[in-house]
């Protein structure tokens, strides 16, 4: 049984570990263009109607602000940038008009444009103090984003609690040496919490050659103490590194390849290192769309311990082949789109253990503005996700059942919510359900996991 056990808390590894990266995944919403929403055809329409009215009557600064937030929820920036500077031209003492010309022009990644505009609009003494407020955050932002070591940080603690935290099967019937046999109470499903820390941080440093040309580095650190399963509690530490290189210019096409390096912990023991690389691709499509191909080489070097005596069996590799994607939906305003499609083999010393992997996962973030008890200008953003993963085996496993090659298909839904309540601090829940069917009984599991806690991000 000693085997059967490894592979059932091997489960639990690669299942928490996909838990930690939908958690990470709760880092800042990339800013893409307005969403066009149903009404687009009045809004355009009565952009059109403006604009014609301009032409005649131009210094008619309701007409021609009205005018430019139109043009703003449209996503047409540029258009918008026309006519506020048209309207300082018939009054220049408009600081709101500034801040917004800032503010547009820093949606652009014009900084020094948006800097200049900014700073004008505190000039004057009788700027009022929310408008100060406004350019005083803008202004650290593009700071950063005009240093050459450009950095982000997301860090959460928290508890979750799950139903089944050791993957402990439905059944207490279980196979054995192609036999049924009445599972140890030791392995039945127990629920149990566990606090977990997580921090991530992307680092962009930038060559400065106009191409957006640059070396990217990525660090995740996490670690969950389990209240009562202790054999489970998890570390993990992955470190990615390697230049990020633009494909031509204005094509908004860039080539990453890179090399990575892991260490997890598995009851406080060392029991998995990870050296590997890969590279991806980032095409900007339009409407927003972000699409990330790839392809990633792991070799994995496991560690025997006294609760995990046959690791070592899972010593081999994984290529992973991905498509990551990202974009907006024309819907609803603030409603986007974020998936996932995978392919990986994986081999091991014992052949039982090497599988094939088919996984989807497909989430639907909206972000919408804070509630005003929050106190933040920032925005809220609650996003619904679904996952499929169907896993063959390469043959069947004796000590189990040398007749049935375990075949796996997990189904998974949940949500999380990410919320800012004052300045970069803010609290992440997330809930989640799991549903895995197996040929092999051992395998069949069900786990409701919720967590939650506050995060600081920068």
């Amino acid at each position: 049984m000693s085997s059967w056990r490894s592979r059932v808390f091997s489960a639990v590894l690669l299942r928490s570990l996909a838990a930690l990266a939908l958690i990470a995944g709760l880092g800042p919403v990339p800013l893409h263009a307005q969403t066009v929403s149903p009404d687009d055809t009045a809004l355009r329409a009565e952009a059109d109607v403006l604009f014609k009215h301009l032409l005649a009557k131009p210094n008619d600064l309701d007409a021609a602000f009205r005018f430019s937030e139109i043009e703003t929820k449209l996503g047409d920036y540029e258009a918008a940038i026309g006519a506020l500077e048209r309207m300082l031209f018939y009054n220049p003492n408009l600081p709101r008009v500034k801040l917004e010309l800032g503010l547009l022009y820093f949606r652009l990644r014009s900084y020094e444009m948006a800097r200049s505009y900014l700073n004008a609009a505190t000039e004057s003494p009788d700027t009022p103090q929310d408008v100060r407020d406004q350019v005083a955050k803008f202004l650290a932002a593009i700071d950063r984003g005009l240093s050459d070591n450009q950095f982000a940080l997301f860090a959460q603690i928290g508890l979750r609690h799950q139903t089944n935290a050791n993957a402990g099967p439905d059944s207490q019937i279980v196979r054995a040496l192609g036999q049924d046999a009445v599972l140890s109470s030791q392995f039945k499903r127990t629920p149990d919490w566990n606090a977990f820390g997580i921090v991530t941080l992307h680092h962009f440093y930038d060559f400065e050659n106009q191409r957006g040309d640059g070396w990217e580095s990525d660090l995740i650190s996490y670690y969950a103490r389990q209240f009562k399963v202790t054999r489970l509690d998890l570390g993990l530490l992955e470190v990615a590194t390697g230049p990020r290189l633009a494909l031509g210019s204005g094509t908004g096409m860039s080539v990453h390849p890179y090399v990575l390096a892991n260490y997890v912990t598995l009851g406080d023991r060392p029991y998995l290192g990870t050296l590997g690389a890969g590279t991806s691709v980032r095409f900007q499509l339009p409407f927003g769309i972000t699409l990330d191909p790839g392809i990633e080489f792991r070799n994995r070097d496991y560690r025997n311990s006294k609760d995990y005596e046959n690791a070592t069996q899972q010593d081999g590799h994984q290529i992973i082949g991905f498509v990551i994607g990202s974009g907006s939906l024309p819907f609803m305003a603030g409603l986007g789109w974020q998936g996932r499609l995978a392919y990986t083999k994986d081999t091991a010393s014992y052949r039982p253990y090497a599988y094939n992997d088919f996984t989807a996962e497909f989430a639907l973030p909206y972000t919408f503005t804070a509630p005003a008890f929050a106190q933040t200008d920032r925005s809220w953003t609650i996003a619904p996700f679904a996952g499929y993963s169907f896993t063959p085996y390469r043959e069947a496993d004796p000590v189990i059942d040398p007749s049935i090659t375990r075949l796996d298909r997990q189904w998974r839904a949940g949500a999380t919510l990410d919320m800012t309540f004052f300045s970069n601090f803010g609290f992440a829940l997330q809930v989640q359900y799991l549903h895995t069917a197996s040929t092999v009984t051992n395998y069949r599991t069900r786990d409701f996991i919720v967590s939650g806690g506050p995060t600081i991000r920068f």
